[in-house]
């Protein structure tokens, strides 16, 4: 087996450079590390990939903009939410920019179109957008996901509605893209297979600028609960009309937390969503959430959401990543093992990667929003531990 110092004179050989062993980690560490950010800047998810961005932003300035005392240049693209121009930034990022790593997408579509050209160019990425196949069938060995799977939120979505209310009848809504169906039917699928009814299933358009044809069908339906997906800025509109079509504390409102983010969503609708139940693996009265959620509102801004809180985490995941490999983190075979040899302590709580997949092992938390000193408030009511994506078998 060749040591590690064996390996990096043969890769410098092979390159025709003329440089020792030493001389080579010393000039690596002194050459700013280049991390390129894929987030939606425009388009539906505007807020959110700015909340990303800015999470990202604090953890560097935290770290003195640097990583293993390695100069960290952060180089940020828009994909609008499009998977087209998700795939022109990468290649854009790694072409013309020769980022080193590449982290980010909000948006399942894209998430799903970066992954052949990152692993097509073997590019390291952090990859933020949490559609199920990426631990599944399209998992790749040069993605780690520092972030949950669609189903492990609605699987446990599903759990805690059998937990506390078995046997009601539920009827769904969401937007119809990759994230709302998976959401959705991972969903039903696990409450149905604990006994539970699903009625109908309802589909909107990403963007629906007008939800009162949904909610007039949800009341016709008269259903115990609703299980719902909607992001951005749709979630807001859906919330508002909830209330005005007098919804609210009639049928019981569960969701994914993106349609009751703390930070994009809740301080726009006030007590529309009071009550409302989320899964989630963020939530401001979370333990492990104490230190951000302080150092988050020291820079003026409220309680964090979910995208602020991820940019933030994947800061942290980065920045263990390039500690335990001596500053190297494009070594990618030490980088990885050092990443499933021991969890990451991050602001969404201890976090082990599966070997299997490169996926995050996540507490899933179950909140609901809770008026708290005159403000909506994600309150967790209820955890589930380490919950593990089902995987390449799935």
């Amino acid at each position: 087996m060749k040591l590690p110092h064996q390996r990096l004179t043969r890769r410098l050989a092979l390159g025709g450079l003329a440089a020792t062993t030493l001389a080579a980690p010393a000039r690596a560490q002194a050459r700013p590390l280049k991390i390129g950010m894929i987030t939606s800047l425009s388009g539906p998810f505007a807020a959110l990939g700015e909340s990303m961005r800015g999470g990202m932003r604090l953890l560097l300035t935290q770290s003195g903009e640097r990583f293993a005392d390695r100069p960290v240049e952060l180089i940020v693209e828009d994909d609008q939410a499009r998977p087209d121009d998700g795939v022109r930034k990468a290649r854009k990022l790694i072409g013309q920019d020769r980022v080193d790593l590449l982290c980010g997408v909000i948006h399942s579509g894209v998430a799903l179109a970066l992954r052949d050209v990152v692993t097509e160019a073997r590019m390291p990425t952090f990859l933020l957008g949490s559609a199920n196949d990426l631990a599944r069938r399209a998992a790749s060995p040069f993605i780690l996901r520092p972030t949950k799977t669609n189903w492990m939120l609605g699987s446990t979505a599903a759990q805690r509605t059998h937990q506390t209310h078995p046997g009601a009848r539920v009827v769904t809504a969401a937007s119809d893209y990759a994230a709302g169906r998976e959401f959705v039917g991972d969903f039903a699928t696990t409450y149905q297979g604990l006994g539970g009814r699903i009625g109908r299933q309802f589909w909107t358009p990403l963007g629906t600028p007008d939800f009162g044809p949904l909610l007039t069908a949800i009341a016709a339906e008269r259903p115990d609960s609703v299980y719902v997906f909607f992001a951005g800025s749709d979630a807001v509109r859906f919330l508002r009309q909830w209330k005005e079509y007098r919804l609210a504390g009639r049928i019981r409102l569960m969701a994914t937390g993106a349609c009751f983010d703390q930070e994009d969503v809740l301080p726009a609708v006030g007590d529309a969503a009071l009550g409302g139940i989320n899964t989630f693996h963020q939530s401001p009265t979370a333990p492990s959430s104490a230190a951000f959620v302080e150092a988050w509102g020291a820079t003026g801004k409220g309680l964090p959401g979910e995208f602020s809180t991820t940019g933030y985490v994947c800061g942290q995941v980065i920045r263990t990543a390039t500690e335990r490999s001596g500053g190297n983190p494009t070594d990618w075979p030490r980088t990885q093992q050092a990443l499933f040899d021991a969890p990451v302590e991050t602001a969404f709580g201890r976090m082990p990667f599966d070997p299997r997949n490169g996926q995050a092992i996540l507490d899933i938390h179950v909140n609901e929003v809770r008026a708290v000193d005159g403000a909506m408030v994600n309150t967790v009511v209820y955890t589930f531990p380490q919950i593990r994506d089902p995987g390449p078998d799935a």
